[in-house]
């Protein structure tokens, strides 16, 4: 009869503190005119003007990119005339990656100046750029965490650590969403608005399984 090898699973826990080196802007420009032409047409000259503003500051062609161009009309309804077209709208999202963070302010406030009302500042999501070698590092700390409640759990026992026999690291959990910013108008003031890195926690979880060594094998 084959015998099944004693073993023993524990999950362990680590994390990482950085602080944020790049901001992430996500931006749209949203133009409301009587004619559909006049919206889109609007919508691009204010998307060129964001554009423009920001390599002005510096940040480079490939760090900024638009997205999803809408185009709707509003109605209402009237009396005797049924639905209404009133007014068309026009809308474009744009991304910009500020690499430098001290520079993030500069940059939103040209922003905001390029636009006016057509702005919308849909947050500023603050990130580490080299996120691969500190996830590294969370999921180190999750394995020792794991070795080190598996061996008081095998000494408790009796036993020793063998070989590992399954290592399971589980997803890491997504940044937190965006920091949410008033109306892009509001924020054009004297001076540019203060954006604050703080730090960020990078969690990592691991479940390892070891062999348990039997009494007769332990030295």
């Amino acid at each position: 009869m084959v015998r099944k090898p004693d073993i023993v699973s524990t999950t362990g826990t680590g994390s990482v503190r950085a602080a944020p080196d790049t901001a992430v802007l996500r931006l749209s420009v949203e133009v409301r005119e009587a004619g559909l032409a006049h919206a889109y047409s609007g919508a691009s000259a204010a998307a060129r003007r964001v554009v423009e503003s920001v390599l002005e500051q510096g940040v480079p062609r490939p760090d900024v990119s638009t997205s999803g161009l809408s185009v709707h009309s509003e109605t209402v309804w009237r009396e005797n005339s049924g639905q209404q077209v009133v007014a068309y709208v026009a809308s474009t999202g744009l991304t910009v990656t500020v690499r430098e963070l001290a520079r993030t302010p500069e940059v939103l406030d040209a922003v905001v100046r390029s636009a006016g009302d057509a702005l919308r500042v849909n947050g500023v999501a603050l990130e580490v750029s080299d996120r691969a070698s500190l996830e590294a590092a969370a999921q180190e700390a999750a394995f020792d965490d794991a070795q080190a409640t598996a061996a008081r759990l095998a000494r408790r026992a009796g036993r020793a650590l063998g070989e590992v026999l399954r290592i399971d690291a589980a997803a890491f959990s997504a940044p937190g969403p965006p920091m949410p910013l008033a109306r892009a108008a509001l924020a054009s003031t004297v001076e540019p608005m203060p954006v604050e890195a703080g730090e960020t926690d990078i969690r990592a979880s691991v479940s390892v399984t070891w062999r348990l060594s039997r009494p007769a094998e332990q030295h």
